[in-house]
């Protein structure tokens, strides 16, 4: 037989050897798949599975038996079918033979409620929308009522399409948490018009979201501390480095 038969011959029975090991070895059977973070696994598992064979199309021939086929490399950034999810890390434990998923799942930061549907929303840090609330009673969260008509929000998107509007928002609720104020609820009557309310113990503040009143927490100090809160029916903020009251 010619050398190169014979070294083509070697070559080709390394090539079954090493497929066959890939694919049917035990070396790279999977024993089994552990979500942690999460309840919901069988949820984050398909939509995994799912995700991983659409980025890679030889991961079809693995199968997610295989433990090739999870690639940890893949999941550096949260999976849009999985809105309330905010991070997903994959390891592999080759000693054991087992995937483990770790999911961190947003939490709620902030209650959105359109009043046009009666429909509320959990809100994350950033104001991305990722789950529905029961109901708007009963929670320790800040609440905000949005009045202008929209029927629903998107899951997996911010509250509102202009990101200085979100920041603003979210910033002058997380300074209003933080001062002496007995918040009730915001209130947006219409988003559009880019203002929000909020009420106290019989007292509003009028806040314009174009800009964000810099030291809002030390501006409502001073002002508890030399105007009577109480005997005023508003503080309004919606002209930039103006203050008006009543």
């Amino acid at each position: 037989m010619p050398k190169f038969a014979i070294i083509f011959s070697v070559f080709i029975l390394l090539v079954i050897g090493v497929v066959y090991f890939v694919f049917h070895s035990p070396f790279f059977q999977v024993t089994g798949i552990e979500v942690v973070g999460s309840q919901r696994t069988e949820e984050i598992k398909g939509e995994l599975i799912g995700f991983l064979l659409k980025t890679a199309s030889f991961r079809f021939w693995l199968g997610p038996e295989n433990l090739l086929f999870w690639s940890p490399e893949t999941t550096s950034q949260p999976l849009p079918s999985l809105h309330w999810i905010r991070d997903i890390k994959i390891r592999r434990n080759w000693q054991q033979k087992k995937i483990v998923i770790e999911a961190q799942e947003r939490e709620p930061y902030l209650l959105w409620c359109l009043t046009a549907s009666g429909d509320c929303y959990w809100l994350d840090e950033q104001g991305l929308v990722f789950s529905l609330a029961p109901e708007a009673e009963g929670f320790i969260v800040p609440k905000v009522f949005e009045k202008n008509g929209r029927q629903q929000l998107i899951f997996g998107q911010p509250f509102y399409d202009n990101p200085q509007l979100v920041k603003n928002a979210l910033e002058i609720v997380k300074q209003i948490k933080k001062s002496s104020l007995a918040v009730n609820r915001f209130l947006i009557n219409d988003i559009n018009l880019e203002e929000l309310e909020t009420e106290t113990n019989g007292l509003k503040l009028y806040f314009g979201l174009r800009f964000l009143p810099q030291n809002l927490n030390k501006i409502l100090t001073d002002l508890a501390s030399r105007l009577d809160f109480p005997k005023l029916e508003y503080v309004d903020f919606r002209v930039e480095n103006r203050i008006y009251y009543k």
